[in-house]
């Protein structure tokens, strides 16, 4: 009894850290810890701007690679042990199997960058104590909370002002670094945010990186970087300090050239609006006559046309007119005309096609009955009395009822193929 409780309380614990073996995704965690038990709001200010600013981890050198990809190796290896424990627990010799047929990867490899991820580590005292004291126990807290990196806050008054400085702790140099220092003095959070970004983003990018942010970036604008497409990713894009010459244009837009100077460990704002390109005024009418007009959601006018200018594209048109379906149009670039056609209303009942389908399907089964009756009295006739004179009247009675009913089952057919085919739904 007392091994069979020992069994079920190890498989409750190893079900309760199996999440902490698991393999995920590689990606380069970062831990924010403040000195402070009164740094709640600058915590949350560092995380938003680490995760604005500096969301990409540049792998910086080869044997950063070959540690990364051995730690991943250590992580499978640990995540396999602990599947093989549960199974002996759970005493399934098929989950055993399992867990021992789980193949470990021998030749793994990362990307040049990773994604970062942030996360906010709750105050405690003793903590706060041994870090800020002992360095020795940084290397050990960060492989406790599993993270690549540790960022620490610390808050002091000088005056009427706070001193704010963060340090950077990274777990493979073992090395702590002092990358932000300043008065808190009528400080708008946005700037801060952004000196902050600016210190983080050199650390997970490196001394060689910027960072490049589109202002007003729309996915209908295209970017070219040095004659290049540019990849963006959440208006962000990290280049190589240096001079770029960038385009940026669009279908619907003029086109523009600028040359931009990156700067290492820097955040270059480009706007990233332009002009569209005028064009005549777009031409909507109804054959129906009068029609109500609906752009973007607002009514505009009730009548058989409507002009609208090419610089409102792209927008959502509905056209409503009473005892007719409604008809939406999305307009993505400009066009002289568009003809709207409505349909009336009862053509758009979801039951119309569906209730040509039944008769069609039932003149169809009448029509193979009749057959059949008239196979059977043919049948019935050369096996018995061929010369009983009530052979022949129903055999003409039958084929006569199968023969219009086939032509009920063609009229039927063609009317539902008709419906079907002109989008009735």
């Amino acid at each position: 009894m007392r091994i069979r409780v020992f069994l079920l309380a190890m498989v409750g614990v190893l079900c309760a850290c199996l999440p902490l073996f698991a393999v995920e995704d590689p990606h380069f965690s970062v831990g924010i810890f403040a000195f402070q038990d009164d740094s709640a709001s600058l915590l949350q200010l560092v995380e938003e701007a680490g995760s604005s600013y500096a969301k990409e981890f540049v792998i910086p050198s080869a044997a950063y690679r070959t540690y990364y990809i051995d730690k991943q190796k250590k992580d499978g290896e640990i995540a396999t042990l602990v599947s093989i424990s549960l199974a002996y627990a759970s005493k399934s010799e098929k989950d055993l199997e399992r867990a021992r047929g789980i193949p470990l990867e021998t030749n793994m490899s990362i990307a040049d960058s990773l994604a970062v991820t942030y996360k906010q580590i709750p105050y405690q005292e003793g903590y706060a104590t041994l870090l800020a004291s002992y360095p020795d126990a940084r290397p050990w807290f960060a492989c406790k909370e599993k993270l690549d990196a540790i960022i620490f806050v610390k808050k002091s008054k000088i005056a009427s002002n706070d001193r704010l400085r963060i340090y950077w702790y990274d777990l493979f140099s073992d090395s702590t670094t002092l990358i932000f220092d300043q008065m808190v003095v009528q400080k708008v959070q946005m700037e801060m945010q952004d000196e902050i970004g600016s210190a983080l983003l050199s650390k997970t990018a490196g001394p060689e990186y910027g960072l490049l942010i589109f202002d007003q970036y729309s996915s209908s604008i295209s970017i070219e970087v040095n004659g290049e497409s540019l990849l963006i990713k959440d208006r962000q894009a990290l280049l190589l300090s240096g001079e770029y010459s960038v385009s940026l244009g669009g279908e619907l837009y003029v086109p523009k050239q600028m040359t931009i100077q990156i700067l290492p460990n820097s955040i270059t704002h480009v706007p990233a609006s332009l002009e569209r390109i005028e064009a005549g005024d777009i031409h909507l009418f109804s054959p129906l006559g009068k029609v109500s007009w609906f752009v973007d959601g607002s009514l505009q006018e009730t009548s058989g046309e409507l002009s609208i200018s090419s610089s409102m594209v792209p927008l959502v048109i509905v056209a409503q007119k009473e005892g007719f379906a409604s008809k939406t149009l999305q307009v993505q670039k400009p066009v002289n005309e568009i003809e709207v056609i409505l349909q009336p209303e009862w053509m758009t009942r979801s039951s119309l096609v569906q209730e040509e389908q039944k008769l069609f399907y039932k003149s169809l089964r009448n029509t193979m009955l009749f057959f059949g009756l008239y196979v059977a009295s043919v049948t019935l006739s050369n096996t018995f009395d061929k010369g009983n004179p009530l052979w022949q009247p129903l055999q003409v009675a039958t084929s006569g009822f199968a023969l219009v009913s086939t032509l009920h089952t063609i009229m039927n057919l063609a009317s539902y193929v008709a419906l079907a085919g002109s989008g009735v739904r």
